[in-house]
């Protein structure tokens, strides 16, 4: 019976074969000329959609990320410029959980400071809803005393941070003088997010964690 329906198979195919053979060259022109424009055509499309998922899809999420992910802070001086030297940099970093109760570590070097006092890192609206009063306001996060040569720095490990624009390093407690900014948007120094492996998107490829208990870094 196989070899029956190969026998069938073959005839049909040899039919349709000779059906549309062409007779001399010009015919054979006329029949492939239109399809090699189109093949073309598909080709670009085709590599057009491997193009956007492959380079489109890293980006979005980075953008769509907003602060839960790697914070990588720059201070820079702001008015008054009671230390127009002073310099400083620090990591907020993303460890996983929801809100109120998302988990975070951070981490701030400074440089340039008046040897022997006290700073402490405030953030604005750790806390509330958007338009609240607790959206506006300063929270300390650590403090420090500088050392002989005018450098210190803290840690902390805490939980909640309803947004991340603005921190500020303040001579004193959380209500003295602006020393230091980092802010995201308007004002000075800067503030960069990238996706770590407790993002929505997760973590960029290069730094993946790899299976069987290795690590990329």
């Amino acid at each position: 019976m196989v070899l029956g329906l190969r026998s069938v198979h073959n005839v049909f195919c040899c039919w349709v074969s000779r059906a549309y053979q062409p007779s001399d060259r010009a015919r054979t022109e006329e029949y492939t000329a239109p399809f090699r424009p189109a093949h073309g055509t598909v080709l670009w499309i085709a590599l057009l959609a491997v193009a956007v998922l492959a380079f489109g899809a890293s980006p979005t999420t980075a953008q769509n990320i907003g602060h839960f992910g790697r914070n990588r802070l720059t201070f820079s001086p702001v008015e008054p410029f009671l230390l127009p030297d002073a310099t400083g940099s620090g990591i907020v970093d993303y460890k996983g959980g929801k809100e109120p109760s998302s988990q975070w570590r951070a981490s701030f070097q400074f440089t340039g400071l008046e040897p022997g006092s006290s700073y402490t890192v405030v953030i604005r609206g750790r806390f509330g809803a958007q338009g609240s009063t607790e959206a506006d306001a300063l929270t300390p996060l650590c403090s420090f005393q500088a050392d002989d040569q005018g450098q210190g720095g803290c840690f902390w490990y805490f939980r909640g941070l309803a947004r991340l624009t603005l921190v500020q390093l303040r001579a004193g407690d959380e209500n003295g003088i602006q020393v230091l900014e980092a802010s995201r948007s308007r004002g000075a120094g800067s503030i960069q997010t990238e996706p770590n492996r407790f993002s929505a998107g997760g973590e960029i490829p290069a730094h993946k964690n790899v299976k069987n208990g290795r690590s990329s870094r």
